[in-house]
């Protein structure tokens, strides 16, 4: 009894204390910067590209991925944290996104237009008045029942090209249709599922950090589940799908999701959601 109930309280422990360190490292890391080779006037010094971006080191950019991905970790559904690793780990990986956007004539119109994912409080509650099955009145629902806002998405900071940086915030911005269309809420296991599916999209490397790091942290029976179920779907489904970063999805609202499901090449979890791929 005695042992178990010190590897009760270790499990708990060791989390927050990473989760703690880590915070103090990175908040640290960010706080001393001033150029990339920390001398003030270097030829190296990089100004910053867009609005958000912040220059740092490979060193600093090293040192907040480790960070991020001991606080995700520790809690494994802010997004933020998984914002954060994601642009520390990105640079010179937007090959695949580029290739994908490159291909379609969508997607070359959304590299030159730039459209960002926004609402008005009226163009918003235009969506819950759409019909009932299609894909903006699915992801208006699909929202609320979870709770959670299309603003809450964390701009880009550490991604050291502005092309780059908008594919990423424009892949980041999208993960919520990515959630509807996959028909996937916002539990660890199903979010889980959805970086799988994103990493053999995008090939990020935060999906597979995600991945690998994520079932850890997931009871006994979710964590069989997840690796019997759940991830051989999202490695598949996300493998054979449509490039979703060259979706206009913003033109999409009032297609019925099944069709848009067709259309992008996807399918459900049968096992969740009693549905077979067509």
């Amino acid at each position: 009894m005695l042992s178990g109930l010190v590897t009760r309280i270790a499990r708990q422990a060791v989390p927050a204390a990473a989760v703690a360190g880590a915070a103090v490292a990175s908040a640290r890391a960010l706080a001393a910067f001033t150029s990339p080779d920390a001398q003030p006037g270097s030829a190296r010094a990089m100004d910053p590209l867009y609005a958000t971006h912040r220059p740092t080191t490979r060193l600093q950019k090293a040192v907040i991925a480790c960070g991020a991905a001991l606080m995700s970790f520790g809690d494994p559904v802010d997004g933020a944290h998984i914002a954060a690793l994601g642009d520390a780990t990105a640079n010179g990986r937007f090959g695949r996104l580029r290739q994908q956007m490159l291909a379609t004539e969508a997607g070359r119109r959304i590299l030159r237009e730039r459209p960002e994912i926004s609402f008005t409080p009226e163009s918003w509650e235009a969506l819950r008045a759409l019909p009932e099955g299609s894909f903006g009145r699915c992801y208006y629902d699909q929202m609320a029942r979870n709770g959670i806002s299309w603003s809450t998405r964390p701009p880009v900071r550490f991604v050291d090209n502005e092309e780059d940086a908008y594919m990423l915030l424009r892949f980041r911005q999208c993960h919520d249709f990515y959630h509807t269309i996959l028909d996937m809420d916002i539990s660890v296991v199903e979010e889980l599922a959805i970086k799988v599916f994103e990493w053999r999209q995008s090939g990020l490397p935060v999906g597979l950090i995600a991945s690998l790091a994520g079932p850890l942290r997931l009871p006994p029976d979710e964590r069989r589940r997840f690796f019997e179920l759940y991830l051989p779907w999202a490695l598949q489904c996300g493998s054979q799908a449509t490039p979703i970063i060259a979706v206009r999805w913003e033109e999409m609202w009032h297609r019925p999701i099944d069709e848009v499901r067709r259309e992008m090449g996807v399918w459900l979890l049968p096992e969740r959601n009693g549905a077979a791929r067509s």
